[in-house]
């Protein structure tokens, strides 16, 4: 169970840079094209000052995320030697990076989530857990 864990918290992770990456992009994008309209274009309820405003925030939400992304391919990596500990992160990088980016992040969220499960309750966990009630 380790194994799969391991392999589903590297996708989940790759797969949240990657979604995180086209958001930042995307808010980059809408900032740039925020300054080339000008000031005094007539355009509907003032584009020109909200697309840097939602750019700025786009960028800022996709960083975040990126980082939790980040943190749960590293937690990915981590799962044989720490189990336990890169179960947790696993779950709270796929619940921050939900958080960030909401829609953009199912698909790698549902993959840390189910790796970070994986890992919490592996059968090597169970073993251990037996041979300690065993010795009462």
């Amino acid at each position: 169970m380790r194994n799969t864990a391991t392999i589903l918290g590297i996708i989940g992770g790759i797969l949240g840079m990657i979604f995180s990456a086209v958001v930042i992009i995307a808010g980059i994008a809408m900032q740039f094209v925020g300054t080339l309209i000008p000031n005094e274009a007539e355009v509907p309820m003032n584009i020109h000052r909200l697309l840097p405003l939602f750019g700025n925030l786009a960028a800022a939400r996709g960083i975040g995320a990126m980082i939790f992304a980040i943190v749960g391919l590293i937690a990915g990596i981590n799962v044989k030697k720490r189990h336990q500990l890169a179960g947790v992160f696993l779950l709270i990088s796929a619940i921050a990076g939900y958080v960030f980016l909401f829609v953009g992040f199912i698909i790698p969220g549902i993959l840390l989530i189910i790796g970070g499960i994986l890992a919490l309750i592996s059968k090597e966990n169970l073993s251990e857990t037996e041979a300690q009630l065993g010795d009462h």
